[in-house]
């Protein structure tokens, strides 16, 4: 037996092959031996001059059958690595498809700039290829993935399980795979919206909002998020500029930010946010949660709402207003959506499905005029399509049947019951007076007295099976650590008493404790 190939010893080969080879794998060997093989290749360990060993001695070398190697060397034929010489053998390609075209067409993409390489290792360095995120220094949401296991989840963003309507939800899934219902589920809609949702939003969903639109000015997404960053990726330039209320929505603040946006910080008080001419005159974007805000719950006044809509105007900035939880609720008139005041176009309307049918389905939308949707379209096609075919049928059938606003009708004054008991038990047992509190959204802003250190109660409510979030993580300067959020959607109704009660407890221990050293 020849004892060099290529400048390597058969012992050599067999030792590096059992990092590869392993008989008692599930994998079959010849493809484990194709992967050994592949691998010396792009390592150049095989003198592209010399002919590879034969099935035979290789066999020999790696303790396998003649078989397994010439079914290992078939595969890296076909994929191009390895090339046949006639009455010669088997040899390192010699030829690989290595760089694009000088020249093409006039619609080719324009060259990315050249970027060095790390020196080759074996290992792909992702840390060196993986751009870093350009929201590094922003706070990021709680995202509380084990809240169902806590007793009690204060918490806005997620569902009752139990008051779930599943049966008529099961009924809408079910009809959305039957009869005409079928080939609308099932197709691909390329770039194309499920036409019975549409026009259930347009009918039923935003006329009470205050919208009267065409399908052409909507297009459903994959959830809210999805619509501020098919939003920021076809619109934010880097350097440009997106105003945010201060505290606000951090998840926004993150798509901005990754986009190339710079953050401007607006002032919030009980009227809403402030948005000054001089504010939208540095800013191209403006973002906002008018309804109830994120996370105070306050809603912004009509008289606020008229003057950012001027201020807007007079600097030709955009509006995006996300509209997340509008529909639920339960005390008092509804305000008019910022888009239905708006006369210029310069509104963008984002909606979600997630605070009421379910966060987990993933479905929202975008209003606007109808060359933005159009762009919008295009963007998202290549991206992601479209959302699901199935669940989009089935929401429009949901809504059509009257299934859904019967099921919003109960939840309206389910959460109107959780409200009423969670501010007495509030008022009950906190060691403070109860501050004012806005009379909607699905959490109450809490703000307690000096030296309470509302990061620090949201530790220790959690020993005690109480989840809140820290107000603390809402704020993009100047952050406070002086409020909690307390959330009233995810927990059951007969949970908020004793909820309330352990975590007025965590207050007192809190409010006890030696103020920590400046």
């Amino acid at each position: 037996m020849i004892d060099d190939l290529h400048g390597e010893t058969d012992a050599a080969i067999g030792a590096r092959a059992r990092q590869y080879i392993d008989p008692d794998s599930r994998e079959p060997l010849f493809q484990q031996v194709r992967r050994f093989l592949e691998q010396s290749l792009l390592e150049g360990r095989f003198k592209p001059n010399r002919p590879l060993p034969s099935s035979r001695h290789l066999a020999g070398v790696l303790g396998v059958s003649r078989n397994t190697v010439s079914a290992a060397y078939q595969e890296l034929t076909a994929l191009g690595l390895i090339e046949s010489r006639p009455r010669s053998g088997l040899y390192p390609a010699t030829e690989r498809i290595t760089a694009a075209p000088v020249s093409g067409p006039a619609s080719a993409a324009p060259a990315r700039p050249s970027r060095s390489r790390p020196v080759p290792t074996g290992q792909v360095d992702w840390a060196a290829r993986l751009p870093r995120p350009l929201g590094e220094d922003l706070q990021h949401a709680a995202a509380h993935a084990d809240w169902h296991r806590y007793p009690f989840p204060f918490l806005p963003g997620q569902p009752e399980l139990a008051t779930f309507p599943a049966r008529a939800w099961l009924r809408s899934l079910n009809d959305a795979l039957a009869g005409p219902h079928l080939a609308p589920s099932l197709r691909d809609s390329v770039d194309g919206d499920d036409e019975l949702l549409v026009q259930a939003l347009c009918r039923e969903i935003l006329p009470p909002r205050g919208m009267s639109v065409t399908p052409s000015e909507v297009i459903i997404t994959n959830g809210a998020q999805q619509a501020l960053s098919l939003l920021a990726d076809l619109l934010i330039h880097e350097g440009d500029t997106v105003s945010v209320e201060n505290p606000g929505y951090v998840d926004a603040w993150h798509i901005f930010r990754n986009a190339g946006a710079t953050l401007h910080p607006l002032e919030v008080d009980s009227g809403g946010a402030r948005v000054s001419r001089a504010d939208a005159a540095r800013s191209e974007f403006v973002y906002l949660t008018p309804s109830h805000h994120h996370p105070t719950a306050v809603t912004t006044t009509y008289a606020r709402r008229a003057a950012i809509l001027r201020a807007a105007q007079s600097e030709d900035a955009l509006v995006i207003e996300d509209d997340f939880d509008s529909e639920v609720r339960f005390k008092g008139r509804p305000t008019p959506s910022l888009k239905s005041l708006d006369r210029t176009g310069r509104v963008i309307y984002v909606g979600t499905f997630s605070k009421f049918v379910a966060p987990g389905l993933r479905l929202g939308f975008v209003v606007a005029d109808a060359a933005l949707i159009s762009a919008l379209r295009e963007r998202r096609r290549y991206l992601t399509k479209h959302p699901s075919g199935h669940l989009q049928r089935a929401l429009g059938l949901f809504i059509e049947s009257g299934e859904y606003h019967r099921a919003l009708r109960q939840h309206r004054r389910h959460l109107a019951r959780k409200y009423e008991t969670l501010m007495e038990e509030l008022e009950r047992h906190l060691p403070f007076e109860l501050p004012p509190v806005p009379a909607g959204g699905l959490s109450v802003w809490l703000n307690g007295p000096e030296g309470f250190d509302g990061t620090r109660v949201t530790e220790l409510a959690r020993r005690r099976g109480v989840i809140v979030d820290a107000g603390e993580r809402f704020y993009l300067q100047d952050a406070r650590r002086d409020a909690i959020r307390i959330g009233f959607n995810a927990i059951a109704l007969q949970a908020i008493p004793r909820g309330v009660e352990l975590l007025a407890e965590a207050i007192r221990e809190q409010l006890a404790e030696p103020p920590s050293p400046s």
